[in-house]
C-alpha cells in the first residue's frame, strides 16, 4: 500500500511539474538514465518512453562522454541511456535505440555473465526482489552472452563495468575491491577486446563504494557512473556522474518526476557525504 500511495504521489507530481513548470535544462545539461530490465512484452511502452525522452532531450553517443565532459558539446540538453547488470532482454532497448539513432552503455557484471546458473545468480547476487508482473520470463532474469555483448559493440553500443560480482560494498576489504573494480576492467579487455573506460556503483553509491574503492575507481577509470541524481552540467565531473533512475514498466508522470528537478534537492547530503571520502 505505501509503495502505490509513493507511485502515486511521484505520478502526480512529476506530472504537475511538467505541465506547471516545464523543464528548463541549460544547453549544456546531461540527463544520464538508469534502467534495468526491459522485458520482450513491454516493447510498445518502451517505444513510447523512448519517444518521450528523444522529444526533450537529444541523444549523446556513449562515444561522446569524453567531448562532453571537456565542454566541446553545448547543443542540448543531451540524454545517455544507459543499462545496469547486462539482461539478455537488454535486446530490446538496443534495438529500439537503433531505430533511433540512439545508442547506450550496458554495464555488465561478468561473474553473471560467466555463471553456470545465470538466473540463480541473477536471484542471489542481483536482485532478490522480483516482480512477476513486470519480469517473468527466461530472458528476464538471464544474462547477454559474451557473442550478444560483442554484437552491441558492433552496433555502437559500449559495454562497461558494474562491478566482478555486483558485491561490492562499504564493508569490501582491499582486496575485494581489487577485484571488483579492476578484474572487472580485466575481464571486459580479455573477452571484449575493449578498454573499459566507465564503471558504474551498484545498489547505493554510499552502501557500495568507501574511500578506497573511490580512490581505486578513480585510477583505473575515466569516468564513474553513481546512482545519486542531480544536475551533470552544474558539476562537470566525469567521476561523480548523476543518473537518472527510470524503469520500463512506470507510468509517464513517475518517468516525469525521476526526470524533473523536484526530487534533487533531498540528494544533496548523500552527494556531499560522497565527495567528502
Amino acid at each position: 500500500m505505501k509503495q502505490r500511495i509513493v507511485r502515486l504521489f511521484k505520478a502526480i507530481a512529476g506530472s504537475a511539474e511538467y505541465t506547471l513548470r516545464p523543464w528548463k535544462y541549460a544547453s549544456n545539461e546531461l540527463i544520464v538514465l538508469c534502467m534495468h530490465s526491459t522485458p520482450f512484452d513491454r516493447r510498445e511502452q518502451m517505444e513510447r518512453l523512448i519517444d518521450f525522452i528523444l522529444s526533450n532531450f537529444r541523444a549523446l553517443a556513449p562515444k561522446q562522454l569524453e567531448d562532453y565532459f571537456s565542454g566541446k558539446l553545448t547543443a542540448g540538453p543531451y540524454v545517455l541511456f544507459t543499462f545496469d547488470d547486462g539482461l539478455k532482454n537488454n535486446a530490446l532497448a538496443a534495438e529500439l535505440l537503433e531505430k533511433r539513432g540512439a545508442r547506450a552503455v550496458f554495464f555488465i557484471v561478468p561473474d553473471f555473465v560467466d555463471a553456470a546458473d545465470g538466473v540463480d545468480y541473477y536471484r542471489k547476487n542481483i536482485r532478490q526482489v522480483i516482480d512477476p508482473s513486470v519480469d517473468h520470463e527466461q530472458e528476464d532474469f538471464s544474462p547477454l552472452s559474451v557473442s550478444q555483448l560483442k554484437a552491441l559493440q558492433e552496433k555502437g553500443h559500449c559495454v562497461e563495468s558494474h562491478t566482478m560480482s555486483h558485491l561490492l560494498r562499504s564493508t569490501s576489504t582491499t582486496s575485494e575491491i581489487d577485484r571488483e573494480v579492476s578484474e572487472s576492467k580485466r575481464w571486459i579487455q580479455h573477452n571484449l577486446m575493449s578498454e573499459a573506460t566507465m564503471f558504474c556503483s551498484p545498489i547505493q553509491t554510499n552502501f557500495s563504494v568507501n574511500a578506497i574503492a573511490k580512490r581505486r575507481i578513480e585510477e583505473v577509470y575515466p569516468f564513474h557512473f553513481t546512482t545519486f541524481p542531480g544536475l551533470n552540467g552544474e558539476l562537470q565531473n566525469p567521476r561523480v556522474i548523476f543518473r537518472r533512475n527510470i524503469e520500463v514498466h512506470w507510468s509517464l508522470g513517475q518517468v516525469k518526476y525521476a526526470l524533473g528537478k523536484a526530487d534533487l534537492s533531498r540528494w544533496k547530503d548523500e552527494i556531499s557525504r560522497f565527495q567528502r571520502l
